[in-house]
């Protein structure tokens, strides 16, 4: 199982050169933001307080299911819960520690159909992001 305590922590300069820019986080068409009702959503799968991932951003590459579904940073967290066996504590540190990590885009799992869907790119600008390979 993957330890937070051993991940290593990207300057914020890399970091911020390994992701999508800010315009195509912010386009609708190529992105999805998680919104309150999502983060409620994630915060409730991995037993947290309510608004504790309240005030950051979530984005995810915008893929819809084949069952309809338009997949979201909650199927992000299921993916890594169900398919990755990531604990809830290493899930919550990367997302509110304090280390800038990026890491290669897996497929993820439709929270919906359980269906596996390709390899999107996800971001908190904040602290996480992954991208497909090239």
């Amino acid at each position: 199982m993957a330890d937070y305590d051993r991940v290593v922590s990207l300057s914020r300069e890399k970091f911020e050169q390994s992701g999508p820019s800010v315009a195509e986080l912010r386009d609708d068409t190529k992105s999805t933001k998680s919104d309150d009702v999502d983060i409620a959503r994630m915060e409730r799968i991995l037993d947290l307080r309510e608004g504790i991932l309240a005030g950051d951003e979530y984005y995810l590459q915008k893929i819809v299911c084949e069952c309809g579904r338009r997949l979201t940073m909650y199927d992000f967290v299921f993916t890594g819960l169900v398919d990755a066996g990531h604990s809830k504590s290493l899930i919550v540190h990367t997302f509110v520690g304090n280390k800038l990590v990026v890491n290669e885009a897996r497929p993820i799992r439709c929270s919906a159909c359980a269906r596996v869907c390709p390899r999107p790119w996800y971001r908190m600008p904040q602290s996480y992001g992954c991208r497909p390979p090239a």
